[in-house]
């Protein structure tokens, strides 16, 4: 049983934020809610009665859900089971699921202090033909059996319906339910559910980005410090070398895999530095001795890997200096308790530190935040336009068009970018997204420094979309541009 994941929330309140959330698995009805385990005696999960979604390995950690969590979100979900009753077609398209799924989704997410309880919804098991939920199947009216596919076990059909699903989405999810399981037992032996590695010295010659034809391989093998790749790992990172596993005995092939699978949960993090360094490539910012870069948006992902942001000063060797301002909602304050008197959103820079060689090299970086959205910082008391003025704007995954927050807090910030003028960097989910932002660019005036393109540095995790399109995968910074005005 795994003890780590059945504790998280007593790991989370001694400071580490870096806990796993509810694997897809559990919400889909594989793994146990509480402990992320398979069941044990018994062929089948306990189900909770109250609320026929949440899942269980034993009675113990079912108990020990309800009083940390699952209490808190019981009777909600019972309430949205009553919706999903209300809303029952015997069959429905995507698009007509969809338009109920949305709606519910955001309902749940602002009515519940909980963050898992809106993406039991929205993860949950539903058959792929006729786009019944569980929770409909199940009632006792029907009594319609769900099953799932025996390869990738997360798309489903029902007793009454015809399985069928193509073979690259049951690839994507085999490999996305790989990554889940990883990550689990990674959480497991480390304390952490995110897999870092970086560069360990500074690089005392410049190898550029851009000139990695294999991306994240030639960047681990050639441009960071990770030989041990070469020949042994795919070059497209899908699978441990056909040369490996022709030379390789059993066990060696097996921990060969595990080095796989660790560096490329690493991406999902180095996904960011990297995103911008090759944006500083491209723009010809890479010279500079000191960097000012604005982070837009910035959520507790991104302000976990602002430690990995060194990974540009150990890949540049003339960057002296790197200074990120990190602005978002999410952010962090110097006094929470004062957040209604303005400046106590701003959390002053601070020095974070360095590697010992980059240390003795009277190198540094810096952060500072401002818990609020954009233009309201530069708006601010705070913002010295001389001091402040950044290199470089950047915002991952925003959402700036697709996203809830589109008209309430992008729109405003969208003109004071155009304003100040700089290089602004963007990342989408997925092409979906570019191509709706690109437009919304073009509209406002805005230029092209970096034409909207796939990311050749996005993260390699795939994640499957639950809300957007059916059956498709998103990766982290999938797709990227720069744009001034």
């Amino acid at each position: 049983m795994p003890e780590k994941c059945k504790q998280r929330e007593r790991i989370l309140a001694t400071g580490n934020a870096d806990i796993p959330g509810l694997p897809v698995m559990a919400i889909r009805g594989h793994l146990c809610f509480r402990c992320f385990g398979p069941p044990q005696q018994t062929k089948n999960l306990l189900r909770c009665g109250g609320c026929r979604r949440a899942v269980y390995c034993s009675k113990e950690c079912q108990k020990l859900d309800w009083t940390t969590v699952h209490k808190k979100q019981c009777k909600l979900l019972a309430e949205v089971n009553k919706k999903e009753e209300e809303h029952y077609q015997k069959s429905r398209s995507w698009e007509q699921y969809r338009s109920y799924l949305l709606p519910a989704v955001r309902s749940i997410r602002d009515a519940s202090p909980e963050e898992n309880t809106y993406f039991i919804v929205q993860a949950q098991p539903y058959c792929s033909s006729c786009h019944r939920t569980y929770i409909q199947l199940s009632a006792p009216s029907r009594k319609i059996s769900l099953k799932p596919c025996s390869l990738c076990r997360l798309i489903f059909t029902c007793a009454e319906c015809t399985p069928s699903h193509p073979d690259s989405v049951c690839s994507a999810y085999q490999s996305f339910t790989l990554v889940e399981a990883f990550r689990i037992q990674f959480f497991e032996d480390t304390g952490k559910a995110s897999p870092a590695t970086f560069t360990e010295e500074p690089r005392v010659s410049r190898k550029r980005l851009a000139d990695a034809e294999n991306t994240w391989y030639d960047y681990y093998a050639h441009i960071s410090d990770k030989e041990m790749v070469k020949d042994v790992i795919a070059k497209d990172f899908t699978a441990i070398s056909e040369a490996a596993r022709e030379v390789s005995p059993v066990e060696e092939q097996e921990a060969q895999e595990r080095m796989r699978m660790f560096l490329l949960l690493c991406t999902d993090t180095l996904t960011m530095p990297l995103t911008i360094l090759a944006g500083l490539e491209r723009l010809h910012l890479d010279a500079k001795p000191e960097l000012n870069i604005h982070l837009l948006g910035a959520t507790g992902r991104e302000l976990m890997a602002l430690s990995s942001f060194e990974e540009i000063m150990h890949l540049v060797p003339g960057l002296k200096s790197v200074h990120v301002t990190a602005i978002g909602p999410g952010s962090w304050t110097d006094a929470p308790e004062k957040l209604d008197k303005g400046d106590a959103r701003y959390f002053p820079a601070q020095d974070m530190s360095c590697c010992t060689e980059c240390t003795q090299q009277g190198r540094k970086r810096s952060v500072a935040s401002w818990r609020g959205v954009y233009h309201d910082f530069v708006n601010s008391a705070v913002y010295d336009e001389k001091k402040e003025r950044p290199d470089l704007i950047v915002a991952f995954n925003s959402g700036i068009v697709d996203g809830d927050d589109a008209d309430t807090d992008w729109a405003p910030t969208i003109k004071v970018i155009l304003d100040i003028g700089v290089p602004s960097l963007f990342t989408s989910y997925n092409e979906h997204e570019l191509v709706n932002e690109t437009s919304m660019w073009k509209k406002k005036g805005a230029r092209s420094l970096v034409e909207p393109q796939e990311n050749r540095w996005r993260g390699l995790v795939p994640s499957p979309e639950f809300l957007d399109r059916e059956g498709d995968i998103w990766y982290q910074n999938w797709g990227w541009y720069v744009v001034q005005k």
